[in-house]
Parts: C-alpha cells; sequence; structure tokens
C-alpha cells in the first residue's frame, strides 16, 4: 500500500483566511483527500473545501448551518463526499478511519478496537493518543478564535503517525 497523508480539519468556523492557509499547506505536501470533522458553518467554507480539487470526507459539526444549501453548492464539484449520520467509517490507505465531531463517540470508536484511527473535533483542543491499539485525535481549531492557537492535522497511514500543523 503506497504511503498515504490525509488532511485533518475540523471547527474552521467561517474563517476562510485559515482554510486557504491549510489548503495551501496541505497541498505542499501533496495530499489528495482530506477529512473534515464539522463546524465548516456556511457554504463558502465548503465551496472553498469543495474547489480545493482534494477528496473530502466530511461529517457535520453542531454550529454547520444550512446543509442543504451546501450539498446544493458542492455537488458540481464532485469532491464533496457527507456522511449521513453524526459519523463515518471510511477505509484509507488501508487504514479503518472512524470520524465524529464529538469526542465521547470518537473515544468509544477507539475503545472498540475496531478501528485504526477515530478523529473528533468540537472541543477545539489539539490533542491525540492511543487508547488500546486505536489513535484517538483532534486537529484542533482551524477557525483558531476560541484559543488562539489554530491548527489542522496529518495522518500517515503507513507509519500511523499524527502531526499537528499550526497556521499561526
Amino acid at each position: 500500500m503506497p504511503v498515504m497523508l490525509i488532511a485533518i480539519l475540523s471547527d474552521s468556523h467561517d474563517n476562510m483566511e485559515n482554510i486557504k492557509k491549510a489548503l495551501e499547506l496541505t497541498k505542499a505536501r501533496g495530499i489528495s483527500e482530506g477529512l473534515h470533522l464539522g463546524d465548516m458553518c456556511a457554504p463558502p467554507a465548503a465551496i472553498l473545501l469543495a474547489e480545493s480539487g482534494l477528496k473530502w470526507h466530511c461529517v457535520w459539526g453542531n454550529v454547520d448551518g444550512d446543509k442543504l444549501q451546501t450539498y446544493r453548492k458542492t455537488a458540481e464539484y464532485g469532491t464533496m463526499e457527507y456522511a449521513e449520520q453524526d459519523f463515518a467509517e471510511i477505509e484509507l490507505g488501508g487504514k479503518k478511519i472512524f470520524i465524529t465531531h464529538y469526542p465521547e463517540v470518537a473515544r468509544i470508536a477507539a475503545l472498540s478496537g475496531r478501528y485504526d484511527a477515530a478523529f473528533h473535533g468540537h472541543n477545539h483542543v489539539a490533542a491525540q493518543e492511543m487508547v488500546g491499539e486505536s489513535l484517538l485525535a483532534n486537529p484542533g481549531e482551524v477557525a483558531g478564535f476560541r484559543f488562539g492557537k489554530p491548527s489542522f492535522g496529518i495522518y500517515d497511514t503507513e507509519t500511523g503517525n499524527f502531526e499537528h500543523v499550526s497556521l499561526l
């Protein structure tokens, strides 16, 4: 299986400048797929992701706005895949990955032992730990307004390493 790096964003809250920075850094690393863990907020943020050329796997957060408009505005790009519920189970780079917006749900998924990695957002705190054999990680907040430390993550499916990338 070839090395696959995955960009992981959460809690971008319409901060278009920080989304652009994250996308620039992502493209510079040659990354072609990403996960967004909720709270994009409005359709323009989703459009920015859709236009990036990356393939996105997304879950909704608790403050995502007009989901129907977001679907409609990004459908033409064919790059956005939205979960139908509060979580998604995907396989990328040979790894079983669980994504959600909510920390408690991600922890339960990691504890199940069914996933190589479980990712979440919501609390805006960049963190990572091993829960049994599963990586449990939060990429932090792209927006940066809550703690003033905007960041996103990069997951390496070959090594299982997770890197927090500062947007300062």
